[in-house]
């Protein structure tokens, strides 16, 4: 078996959860905060040589709850701007360390091994694709960016489509992977959403 190309994870955290009333990154998952949650299925995998967490809103009350050894903290001071400030913020944290694969995803979108499992398997036998999850003929998050393609999320802005551009220009590169967990193609925006959801998903 070949071994796995590292894979730096990029966790974006930094928004306001307007939608949600509450700091998503705080909610209760389980028996735990979704971000520790997220932090925590990441730091499973050796494969996963660092997770950048890119925090904005409530920075200093989030970045006191994070104390795993593979996080770096990265603070996107322009938050505001929208979900692209938050991907050009944690790709400069990991320019010491590119070209690498990253693995990006959401605080407000649980992971699971039954996710990150599968993406890791297939990371390691199509190293050259970008790689998104499917489920139930949905395709869902996160994303895994090959090396060679992740020096241009320093480029990403929202008003160009932000990461989607990314995926357009390669798109005869994505590769689809079936993973088992409704996790992969679940949003929590509001209240009843993430009721739901933790009803049916939490640990």
């Amino acid at each position: 078996m070949k071994p796995t190309p590292p894979v730096a994870a990029l966790l974006l955290a930094a928004g306001e959860s307007a939608r949600m009333g509450q700091s998503k990154a705080l909610l209760s998952w389980g028996t735990t905060s979704l971000l520790d949650h997220q932090v925590s299925t990441l730091a499973l995998y050796t494969e996963i040589s660092r997770i950048v967490v890119v925090l904005g809103h409530k920075a200093n009350e989030l970045q006191a709850t994070l104390h795993h050894a593979k996080v770096q903290i990265a603070i996107n001071h322009n938050y505001r701007e929208g979900r692209a400030s938050s991907l050009v913020t944690g790709a400069k944290a990991l320019t010491d360390i590119v070209p690498t694969s990253v693995l990006v995803c959401n605080v407000d979108q649980p992971l699971a091994p039954e996710i990150i499992a599968p993406l890791i398997a297939a990371h390691r036998a199509h190293p050259e694709a970008i790689l998104r999850p499917v489920h139930a003929g949905h395709t869902g998050h996160p994303l895994i960016l090959p090396s060679d393609v992740t020096p241009e999320l320093l480029l990403v802005r929202d008003k160009t489509l932000g990461l989607r551009a990314i995926t357009a220009r390669h798109k005869k590169r994505i590769r689809s992977v079936p993973v088992t967990s409704g996790l992969a193609i679940l949003n929590l925006n509001t209240p009843a959403e993430f009721r739901a959801a933790h009803a049916q998903y939490a640990p």
